[in-house]
């Protein structure tokens, strides 16, 4: 029995692992954005400076032209890491729900058998020099570790696991919406995801992977 509950625990705290892995992604995914922020506010101050220092400045219309491009960009960006901050967040929530579900559900599985073994015991007083009575309920007492063992594989999951209600294309961005076209919406965040893929591949069964996102080129 004390085998089984260990596993029972080994399980658990694999599932707390898997939750932590997944919202580790969402700080990943973050710091790629960030330089998008950087370029954006960047050139928004170079613009404030050549109109003090030189309003009539010919860069001023260019650095203009290069703002709404950064900002697009950063529009772009944000939209990514707002959805899948939202569907990580939720997945690893849903990992850490359902562990914790197993776990119970296991444990009062075991606990139900761990009584019976209990009422086998004999626990009737003795008295002094008289000789120990044999134990008479071994065959009783396999039999509920059989039983428990049964019911322990028997078990299944009685949520299902996490599945987005929305997918999201390579992009990081829904099939279908109000953002730029497929084609022009390319992915900020591609780095970070492929880098959680190859962390991922070191710690659980390798997964089909998607084809890494294209990224902005970034405009000076």
């Amino acid at each position: 029995m004390g085998s089984e509950i260990a596993e029972v625990e080994d399980n658990y705290a694999s599932g707390l692992e898997t939750s932590r892995r997944t919202l580790k992604q969402i700080r990943n995914i973050e710091s790629s954005v960030h330089p998008t922020r950087e370029n954006k506010n960047k050139i928004a101050n170079q613009i404030a400076h050549l109109k003090y220092k030189d309003p009539t400045s010919s860069k001023i219309i260019t650095l203009e032209q290069e703002l709404v491009r950064a900002e697009a960009e950063n529009l772009v960006a944000e939209a990514q890491l707002t959805n899948i901050t939202r569907q990580k967040l939720k997945e690893a929530y849903t990992q850490q729900i359902n562990a914790l579900l197993e776990r119970s559900e296991k444990q009062a599985i075991l606990a139900k058998y761990a009584r019976h073994l209990l009422d086998l015991l004999n626990d009737t007083p003795v008295i002094p020099g008289a000789e120990k009575a044999a134990y008479e309920n071994e065959r009783a007492a396999k039999e509920v570790l059989l039983d428990a063992e049964e019911e322990l594989a028997r078990w299944e999951p009685t949520l299902e696991s996490y599945s987005p209600s929305t997918r999201l294309e390579n992009n990081l961005l829904p099939a279908v919406g109000n953002g730029p076209p497929k084609s022009e919406a390319h992915s900020v965040t591609g780095d970070a995801e492929e880098g959680n893929r190859r962390a991922e591949t070191k710690n659980v069964e390798t997964s089909a992977r998607a084809p890494e996102p294209k990224a902005f080129e970034t405009a000076t």
